[in-house]
C-alpha cells in the first residue's frame, strides 16, 4: 500500500493529517539538544527551519528538467515518480501533509548510558547526542500513543540526536507502524542535523534525513510493500533488500533547494519503477528524482 490515492484512478488531492512532536533531550552530562534553538551557524530555530521548509511548505519543484508543480517534497516526489500517469490525468494528483495544531514540545531526560560528543560548532547546545535504539524507540512509541491517533501521522523531531544500535553507531531516522487497539499508527522519527556531524553520511545535513523518512513513509507506510531483491547500492553496499524503501538506494545523495531564503539539502529519492524493474513512468523516463539512477539493475543475489 502507498499513501494517497491511486494515480491511475484519481486526479484529486489526498490530505494526510500529521502531529508534530518536538523532542528536547537533556543528557546526563548537562547537554540540552533543543530544536527550538538555532542549528550550527544559523539564526533561525531548527523547529522553524524544518516546518517552514519544503517538506511541509510547497516549493517550486523540478525533476529531471520537468516542472512537477508547487508541492511539498514528498508530494512532488510522488508526482514525479508517476509523472506519465499523473500528467495523463491533468496533473492534479497530490498527497499533502496537513498539520494538526502547533508543534507539541516535550522535555525528555535522555536515558542512562546516553552520551554526547563534540559537534560541528563549539558549545553544548550543538553537541551530538547518542541514545540506544531500544530506549529511543520506547520514548517515541510512548509519545506517539499519548499525542497522536491512528488516523494521524506522528512526526517526532530532534536535533543532532542519533540512534545507536547494539552492533555499533548509528542512524538518524526511522519510520514504522504501531499496532494499537483502535488501529494501525504510522510514525516517523528523525534528526535535523548539522553539516558534518554524522560521519557515516558526511553529506547529510538539515532536512536530508527528513526527506528520506517522509518519502519512505508515503511509499511504504506500513513497511509491507515487498519488492524484488535489490542492493549493492546506498545503504546496502554489500547486501540485498526486498522492501520498497525509496530513500535507501541513494542514502547520502543530496541536492540543493533554495526555499524561503535558505538553501536546504533534501535527499534524492528513487522511483517506484526502479524497484520493480519496469519501464519508468517517472519524469523523463528516469528512475530517481534528480536522475542519478537512469536504468534498472539485475536482481540482487
Amino acid at each position: 500500500m502507498i499513501a494517497g490515492s491511486n494515480p491511475n484512478r484519481s486526479a484529486g488531492t489526498t490530505q494526510i493529517p500529521y502531529v508534530p512532536i518536538v523532542m528536547v533531550f537533556h543528557f546526563p552530562d548537562g547537554t540540552v539538544l533543543d530544536p527550538r534553538e538555532p542549528a550550527c551557524n544559523d539564526t533561525i530555530s531548527v523547529e522553524q527551519r524544518l516546518f517552514d521548509g519544503p517538506n511541509f511548505v510547497p516549493a517550486n519543484l523540478v525533476s529531471n528538467g520537468v516542472n512537477v508543480g508547487k508541492a511539498q517534497l514528498g508530494d512532488g516526489f510522488q508526482r514525479a515518480e508517476f509523472w506519465k500517469i499523473v500528467k495523463a490525468h491533468g496533473a492534479k494528483y497530490h498527497t499533502v501533509l496537513t498539520v494538526i495544531g502547533k508543534p507539541i514540545v516535550v522535555d525528555i531526560q535522555a536515558p542512562s548510558g546516553s552520551t554526547t560528543s563534540p559537534g560541528a560548532c563549539a558549545g553544548k547546545s550543538h553537541r551530538v547526542g547518542k541514545i540506544s535504539f531500544g530506549a529511543f524507540k520506547s520514548i517515541a512509541n510512548d509519545l506517539t500513543e499519548k499525542y497522536a491517533r491512528p488516523a494521524e501521522l506522528a512526526l517526532l523531531v530532534n536535533y543532532n540526536t542519533f540512534i545507536v544500535l547494539s552492533s555499533g553507531c548509528c542512524f538518524l531516522g526511522i519510520h514504522g507502524a504501531l499496532k494499537r487497539p483502535s488501529g494501525i499508527q504510522v510514525l516517523a522519527w528523525g534528526a535535523y542535523n548539522d553539516p558534518g556531524s554524522y560521519p557515516y553520511i558526511p553529506t547529510a545535513e538539515d532536512i536530508s534525513i527528513w526527506t528520506h523518512e517522509i518519502g519512505e513513509t508515503l511509499n511504504d507506510p506500513f513497511l509491507s510493500n515487498a519488492a524484488p531483491p535489490w542492493g549493492h547500492i546506498g545503504q546496502y553496499p554489500f547486501a540485498c533488500s526486498s522492501i520498497l524503501e525509496v530513500g535507501d538506494p541513494l542514502t547520502g545523495t543530496d541536492f540543493r533547494l533554495k526555499h524561503g531564503g535558505f538553501t536546504y539539502h533534501p535527499q534524492e529519492l528513487v522511483f517506484f519503477s526502479w524497484f520493480y524493474r519496469t519501464r519508468s513512468v517517472g519524469t523523463e523516463g528516469k528512475y530517481s528524482f534528480e536522475g542519478t539512477i537512469k536504468k534498472t539493475e539485475p536482481l540482487c543475489r
